[in-house]
């Protein structure tokens, strides 16, 4: 799905097979962008496609790129950049206002190949460098959210292991990954292993986003933001609306309740992007919802602006307090109590004649 990042309008949108290998639909968006002409455009995505192969074929082919890296790599260039930056990624004069994370920037030389060759390797002359934007967060609360869990999982281990209770499949490979066995008289106990816990949680709480594009470690967080909202919406699509393949009856219903999902995704992110302009202005009011809260919670601010239907025409009631200042961050004009006419338009008009 391509949107106008500054207004939040749909451009261009496809469905894919759910099937289809990563790296292939990559490329394939990477021709549709071709065809379509738009400049530009940067590509956004989450960590399943986060790969060299796709980096290395956005660069080959011009097109901006903001990936979600994996942070669980074990030696990865990832997890090196945390860890040189773990210091300064505590310290308070690095928390962004608005994202409410702590973020730190890097730039990277990247090394790639523009034009491979099939069975050919890449020399130093045939090698291009990209420069990289590395921008690294760090959430304290799903940093502590992690390893509050990770404790309740250990507690709820030693009560079942107390009990004399057989374990189920994941706290069995928790108690091998963090436990230590211990064999004495015929007696087998076990101890928390710390180290070994540190390390699971090491890097909790962590985000790395790559761009060649984006160099602004907000614009790029708001971005990867913004296309979690259309991947939570499309979680609707298929859960609210039936829309997983064995519940579709054919294709053609299921290219229209795809695009009904696209009109209403695209209303998502235009009222996304208004508020987050409105916040960025600093005209943000802790009243309003915040820019990437559900759609439930924005459409509940909302709630109660009535539309009664009179002959002289449609009344809106009252609207004040945070609802007055909500019309106010989205653009639109604050209903007054002057009747709505009912508009008559052509079509409806040759129908009617009909």
């Amino acid at each position: 799905m391509l949107v106008d990042p500054k207004s939040g309008l749909p451009i261009f949108y496809r469905t894919y097979d759910g099937n289809v290998p990563d790296v292939q639909t990559v490329r394939r968006v990477i021709a549709d962008n071709s065809r379509l002409g738009i400049q530009n455009v940067v590509l956004v995505s989450d960590r399943g496609y986060s790969g060299t192969k796709n980096i290395n074929d956005c660069l080959r082919n011009k097109v901006g790129f903001l990936f979600n890296m994996k942070c669980g790599i074990s030696g990865s260039l990832t997890q090196e950049l945390i860890d040189e930056e773990r210091v300064n990624l505590q310290d308070l004069n690095r928390m962004d206002w608005f994202t409410q994370v702590f973020q730190v920037t890097k730039k990277i030389s990247w090394i790639y190949e523009p034009n491979p060759v099939t069975g050919q390797r890449s020399t130093k002359k045939t090698q291009e460098t990209a420069e990289l934007y590395w921008h690294i967060y760090f959430d304290r609360q799903i940093a502590e959210n992690a390893r509050q869990g990770m404790f309740e999982r250990i507690i709820r281990i030693r009560e079942k292991m107390a009990a004399g209770k057989s374990l189920d499949e994941n706290e069995q490979t928790l108690l091998e990954e963090v436990f230590v066995k211990h064999e004495k008289d015929g007696t087998v106990s076990y101890s928390v292993d710390n180290k070994k816990v540190d390390q699971k949680l090491r890097y909790k709480g962590y985000r790395v986003l790559v761009s060649d594009e984006i160099s602004d470690a907000r614009k790029a967080w708001c971005a990867y933001q913004e296309r979690w909202i259309v991947e939570d919406t499309f979680k609707t699509l298929k859960s609210r609306l039936g829309c997983s393949r064995n519940r579709v009856s054919d294709n053609e219903s299921l290219t229209g309740k795809t695009f009904v999902q696209f009109l209403a995704t695209s209303i998502a992110m235009i009222v996304r992007t208004r508020l987050r302009k409105y916040s960025e202005e600093c005209k943000k009011n802790n009243s309003l919802p915040m820019v990437y809260d559900s759609d439930c919670r924005v459409l509940n601010s909302l709630n109660n602006v009535m539309q009664t239907r009179f002959c002289g025409g449609y009344y809106f009631g009252e609207i004040a307090g945070k609802r007055r200042m909500l019309f106010e961050a989205l653009g639109v004009p604050v209903p007054d109590a002057e009747p709505e006419k009912a508009q008559v338009y052509e079509d409806d008009e040759e129908e009617t004649d009909f």
